[in-house]
């Protein structure tokens, strides 16, 4: 018998599989009807689900939920409701006496969302995650419903539904050819709609087997030099804007690993692998790895525990740290681990080639380190501050340290947890003097920042 595993991991669950009712030209999950034919109408039973959770339970001392798609709301109001009290139940079932977190995050196109829906999300805890690609000229052009008309409208009214019942919500935005020329003009979109929560996805996919010119980029993915430059502007922009205000979750995991803590996303953790629970039972390793080679098992023919402890689970652990040569001489490494190993297989090679991206971060944080290493001091003061503990000790970038990894990695797209930079809260300035930098590092006396709110 496969030895227990209990361990913090998060999941992400595909309750109506690929199905969507839009149709957008960058989706790689779309293709997944071929695993999962659509003519199926593929829905997560509660069965499934009951039994999911229970085994999920008995591996982890936390319950994170993250629901995605294709297109989630699509199952309906009355299955969130059913599945959300089977939480509720399988997690009392098994605290022994103690308290079991459960968090739910739902990624969505927003299209489908109401006033109920709203409400629920509210009523129930949920984070929210809509996307968001710009302006509707540059949203539209990839990002429309099965009939091709445009969404932009109808994400806007989401979001105000969201506001209406105070819902948290993040902002995703898939970088494609439609905005990539465009970042600081991006960015101040999405704050001057009060969107302060935001991750950028970028956008690479190839033309597939049956296409002519199988194996080349599709004519919406972006390059290595516009990324990199992409990512460089959209910081020289933070910095302005400032990192206590606008949220971005690519730059806050930087900072995070600076500071000597793990990094939340999968993308630059030491290791990769979390679940996918797709609406069958059947479990993979990475939604970008939803093919018939990785899939771990199905829950109704083995438990999770095995899953996790089995030697497919393990091979897909392992294939992260196998870097590329390269790799191994890069003083970027520390911040980078080789990257997602999906963009490094993606044009048909090996899982250690270099990652398509290389040279965007090396771009990036060639132009940007000192900057960021700026900002991750000024967080580790304001965290001092707020906290009461030691300053922590940032090393330069050729030497940080790999923190120790988790399997409570957040996979591509996915609602972030609670990170570690964000506003100063009112009651730990009371020691500040009126006329003393403020400790949120944005240069300015503390009674003309934080001092006056």
């Amino acid at each position: 018998m496969a030895k227990r595993v209990r361990r913090p991991l998060s999941v992400l669950i595909k309750p109506a599989s690929s199905r969507c009712n839009l149709r957008c030209t960058y989706c790689f999950y779309l293709e997944k009807q071929e695993i999962y034919p659509w003519k199926d109408h593929p829905a997560l039973t509660i069965e499934t689900f009951r039994t999911f959770c229970e085994q999920y339970a008995a591996v982890s001392p936390m319950l994170a939920f993250n629901w995605q798609g294709g297109e989630p709301t699509l199952m309906g109001l009355d299955f969130f409701r059913e599945a959300v009290a089977i939480q509720r139940e399988v997690a009392d079932a098994a605290s022994n006496g103690r308290t079991v977190p459960i968090t739910n995050a739902l990624q969505t196109n927003g299209t489908l969302l109401n006033e109920d829906w709203a409400q629920f999300l509210r009523d129930n805890g949920f984070l929210v995650g809509i996307s968001v690609d710009g302006p509707a000229e540059w949203h539209d052009t990839y990002r429309y419903d099965t009939r091709g008309r445009a969404t932009h409208s109808k994400v806007l009214h989401a979001l105000d539904l969201l506001r209406a019942r105070d819902v948290p919500f993040n902002i995703l935005t898939v970088v494609s050819q439609s905005n990539v020329e465009r970042p600081r003009e991006l960015l101040h979109y999405l704050v001057d709609n009060d969107l302060y929560d935001l991750q950028f996805i970028p956008c690479m996919e190839r033309l597939p087997a049956e296409h002519p010119h199988v194996g080349e980029l599709t004519d919406y993915s972006i390059t290595p030099e516009q990324y990199g430059r992409f990512l460089t502007d959209v910081f020289d922009e933070w910095v302005k804007i400032g990192y206590h205000k606008l949220r971005i979750r690519y730059f806050d995991n930087i900072i995070q690993m600076a500071l000597g803590l793990p990094a939340e996303m999968c993308q630059l953790a030491v290791s990769c692998g979390y679940l996918v629970l797709e609406h069958n039972g059947d479990i993979y390793p990475c939604d970008f790895f939803v093919e018939p080679e990785w899939v771990l098992g199905n829950v109704h023919e083995q438990t999770i525990a095995d899953m996790v402890s089995g030697p497919l689970f393990r091979q897909f652990n392992d294939m992260k740290p196998e870097v590329n040569e390269e790799c191994t001489r890069c003083q970027w490494r520390p911040l980078c681990h080789g990257e997602c190993p999906r963009y490094r297989i993606n044009g048909g090679g090996s899982h250690n080639e270099l990652t398509y991206f290389c040279s965007s971060y090396k771009q990036f944080f060639s132009a940007t380190w000192s900057r960021m290493a700026r900002v991750a001091d000024e967080v580790g003061r304001v965290r001092a501050l707020e906290q009461g503990i030691p300053l922590p000790v940032r090393q330069p970038a050729p030497a940080v340290a790999a923190a120790a990894p988790t399997q409570h990695h957040v996979g591509r797209g996915a609602i972030r947890p609670q990170p570690v930079m964000g506003r100063p809260a009112a009651g730990s300035m009371a020691k500040v003097g009126r006329n003393a930098p403020c400790p949120c590092g944005s240069g300015k006396k503390y009674k003309r920042c934080h001092g006056r709110s």
